[in-house]
């Protein structure tokens, strides 16, 4: 067996129906034009003449004696249950797509089983399919989810042989077949000696935010618990809304390098942008910065942390906005580099764990937001992907929610564009749609305002 680690273990203490802690990821195909018959059909009756299932999509969970979670192998793995088709009723339009998307979302996985889902979905309009696939956070973070999205496609629309990503070995190399009581015992043990290693740290990060409170430090991550109320900073609830929307990626990598700041750097202004004109068009004037939650790799980029991250000044143009969130993010880097990986980890799940218990208790509407949004953004490849033929046009990620925070929004490069799926709780933003056009917008908006600046002096951010 092998013991998941804190981070993965999170994600399951902290699930329930109302916040499923399961990664989403939808990709849109068009069948090759001079195909015989209907190829979503066939391509399903492929995939389950072949039920092969290859570690780590053949594991599902284990309590153990401690109260700690492993990993075991399924010995009555159902494959049928794991992939399954579904047909978009009448025209097959976007809008109902996207009513399935929600739904399906919205379920939690079973736990009994291995933790992932694929759904084969035919009927939308002009021929075109689309695959959706569910993957539990406990299972892979997004870095890892995107690998087995995208390692089973081909590169040669011409190559019609392929392998789905559950017939494809991965990860888990510290997988062993038993355990034995002393040694479920030792295990936890060595995890929880490896957590005290980590409270020297953990100390330090505490000292710089009382002192970031106090006013007597400027640099490092957002104050937790001080993000500005938004209709966004409510808990969870079990009904999902969905939006999608893309930006073109040339131009953002464009405005990327005439400022100096990161591709990241700019997609979050993007989002700051568009939140700020939604919440405007909406009438709520904030009084200080969004908080966004972001992920950040540290640890030689082994380990994920979500940390926050001030954003823009409300009343500032774009390009101050692009400024001030280049700064505030080079400080929370240089902060959080300085600090034990394990350190920087633990002091965020503490700061999840609280939201979710204050949440939990039913006081997470008096107290400040832990942040305003979470923003993650993986990055795809640029050339153009298929299976069996089939080209991959759209690939969309839906991701979680996180305790006080009812709005996500993860974005995905591909060929050209960025792709982006936004999720909320439909009861608090059922206008999601709106968000998603202003998101948009502000791409245009930054790029116009950085080539007016351009015309006229240099808008290089890094070197100020």
């Amino acid at each position: 067996m092998e013991q998941l680690s804190l981070v993965e273990t999170s994600f399951l203490l902290s699930e329930s129906t109302a916040s499923p802690k399961h990664f989403s990821g939808l990709q849109i195909f068009e069948p090759p034009k001079d195909y015989v018959g209907n190829f979503a059909r066939d391509l399903f009756q492929k995939l389950i003449m072949d039920p092969a299932v290859a570690t780590p999509f053949n594991f599902k969970l284990k309590k153990s004696f401690g109260g700690l979670y492993y990993w075991v192998h399924d010995s009555q793995f159902d494959f049928n249950y794991h992939i399954r088709m579904s047909m978009l009723p009448g025209e097959g339009s976007d809008e109902q797509l996207r009513d399935l998307v929600e739904r399906l979302h919205s379920h939690l996985i079973d736990r009994t089983r291995p933790l992932w889902e694929v759904y084969l979905i035919e009927g939308l309009s002009e021929g075109r399919f689309a695959i959706f696939t569910k993957i539990h956070y406990a299972m892979a973070d997004g870095k890892m989810a995107n690998s087995w999205l995208s390692g089973y496609l081909q590169s040669d629309q011409s190559v019609n042989d392929y392998r789905p990503f559950w017939q494809i070995p991965s990860f888990r190399p510290g997988y062993k077949e038993s355990a034995g009581v002393i040694e479920n015992l030792l295990s936890t043990y060595m995890s929880g000696l490896k957590q005290l290693k980590s409270v020297p740290g953990l100390v330090q990060l505490g000292a710089r935010m009382g002192l970031k409170f106090l006013n007597l430090r400027d640099k490092g991550p957002a104050l937790p618990f001080c993000a500005p109320r938004t209709p966004f900073s409510v808990p969870a609830t079990r009904s999902r809304i969905v939006s999608f929307g893309r930006l073109p990626f040339e131009k953002m990598r464009s405005i990327s390098k005439i400022t100096g700041v990161t591709l990241n750097d700019v997609i979050l202004c993007c989002v700051d942008i568009g939140l700020n004109r939604y919440l405007k068009e909406k009438g709520i004037l904030l009084r200080k910065p969004l908080v966004a939650q972001v992920p950040v790799r540290i640890g030689n980029g082994r380990r994920n942390a979500l940390t926050g991250v001030e954003l823009g000044n409300v009343d500032a143009d774009p390009l101050e906005h692009l400024e001030t969130i280049f700064k505030r993010t080079s400080s929370v880097k240089e902060d959080l580099f300085s600090l034990p990986a394990e350190s920087v980890v633990n002091f965020s799940l503490l700061l999840q764990a609280t939201a979710s218990i204050s949440e939990w208790l039913g006081i997470s509407k008096f107290l400040p937001p832990l942040g305003s949004v979470i923003v993650s953004n993986v990055r795809g490849q640029q050339d153009f992907a298929y299976l069996a033929g089939a080209k991959l046009t759209e690939v969309y990620p839906v991701s979680v929610l996180s305790a006080g925070t009812a709005l996500n929004i993860t974005l995905y490069s591909y060929h050209e564009e960025v792709f982006f799926g936004l999720v909320g709780c439909k009861n608090e933003m059922p206008d999601l749609d709106i968000l998603s056009r202003h998101v948009e917008a502000a791409c245009e908006i930054l790029s116009n305002d950085i080539l007016d600046n351009a015309k006229q002096h240099s808008v290089l951010i890094s070197s100020r």
